[in-house]
């Protein structure tokens, strides 16, 4: 008898860890508007190009100001009244003079309608714009994704080692998270936090709910599938704290699996091609809007989810590079929407003819 009594109290001290450890997951049903158990469609959203961001023929002139003549990329996060946006590889000419891996800028500009307004960047001791996360003796430092937590900027970067044989191919050694608390003019890596070159986290999107990141990450290139971890914003910086989605309860819930095992363990969502990711919480939907490059089909494609785990729609395109030569990219920011989402912008890259970053306009039809 005093086995059993003693076994139900241990059944009744995990309970309430049972709950705690769903809990986070259950504040995505208090998201304004959401959708419980239907995509809305993204079907017929109609794209077009705003202006150009970076380069000396967008409006903001980025050589002549920060000796930026071509770059790509372009995630974006918001601070304290600024968005912080951070570039890839970057060069000062045709012939890629005055290389960098990376290059972060700053915009002041609350109406995306007419393009994205650069105020400034990460200088060096001339005003130009600085490498942030310093290239350690590899081939680059390509940041994927950026995000901000109380009056901290965090970043995830790839360390590239090696171009493929073929367009959309390339090895890492590794993905980290760097982190700046002066607004974005000085970096450090946090070099406990490592994800390593063949898993899943090699490029990363994220979203935050509560107090919870939910981070989407595909592998190097741009062929692998989606996978999904998640961590408390507090505890980033701890290696311990992730949490990797490796499967599903009967009931649909997500399982997740902490450390090296939920890294090696981690589900496939979404299946590749997938390149150059981006989501976010979109109002109008009630659901999660994904965004990236599909490489074999050559265009910008978006996908619609109810969860951050699971039932993701159907691919729909949202540009394609029969309209806009070597496309690729797609990064949106929640607070550049119209209509509560209904609209919605993006930056993208071009790669040829002018290696540069567009903003462009998508807008779905109403409902």
């Amino acid at each position: 008898m005093k086995r059993v009594i003693a076994f139900l109290l241990f059944l009744c001290m995990l309970l309430p860890f049972a709950a705690l450890a769903d809990e986070d997951d259950q504040l995505i049903w208090e998201l304004p508007n959401k959708a419980q158990e239907f995509t809305k469609g993204l079907r017929k959203t109609q794209t077009t190009k705003v202006s150009q961001i970076t380069g000396e023929d967008s409006p903001n002139q980025t050589l002549t100001r920060f000796n930026v003549w071509g770059t790509d990329l372009g995630s974006m996060t918001e601070m304290n009244g600024k968005v912080y946006m951070f570039c890839g590889d970057t060069f000062s000419s045709e012939k890629n003079a005055d290389w960098r891996s990376n290059v972060l800028f700053i915009i002041e500009d609350d109406d995306p309608s007419d393009g994205l307004t650069i105020t400034g960047t990460a200088p060096d001791k001339w005003g130009r714009s600085k490498e942030c996360i310093v290239n350690s003796h590899t081939v680059t430092m390509i940041p994927t994704n950026i995000f901000s937590v109380d009056d901290t900027l965090y970043c995830i970067f790839m360390r590239v080692t090696y171009w493929g044989p073929r367009g959309g191919m390339w090895d890492c050694s590794h993905s980290g998270l760097a982190k700046s608390e002066d607004g974005g003019m000085t970096w450090v890596k946090v070099n406990q936090v490592q994800w390593p070159g063949d898993s899943n986290f090699i490029q990363t999107a994220n979203v935050r709910v509560g107090d919870t990141m939910y981070i989407w990450g595909i592998p190097s290139g741009r062929f692998g599938g989606v996978a999904l971890m998640k961590c408390n914003v507090h505890e980033l910086e701890d290696p311990e704290a992730y949490s990797y989605l490796t499967g599903y309860e009967e009931n649909g819930d997500p399982q997740w699996t902490k450390g090296k095992e939920g890294i090696s363990q981690a589900k496939i969502i979404i299946r590749g091609p997938v390149g150059e990711i981006s989501v976010m919480y979109n109002e109008y939907l009630g659901n999660f809007v994904m965004t990236y490059l599909h490489e074999d089909g050559g265009g910008i494609v978006m996908r619609e989810g109810i969860t951050p785990w699971s039932n993701w729609s159907m691919e729909y395109q949202l540009a394609s590079s029969s309209q806009y030569a070597a496309l690729y990219g797609g990064y949106m920011l929640p607070k550049y929407v119209e209509e509560n989402g209904r609209v919605f912008y993006f930056a993208m890259s071009q790669y040829f003819p002018i290696y540069n970053i567009m903003w462009m306009r998508a807008e779905m039809p109403e409902k």
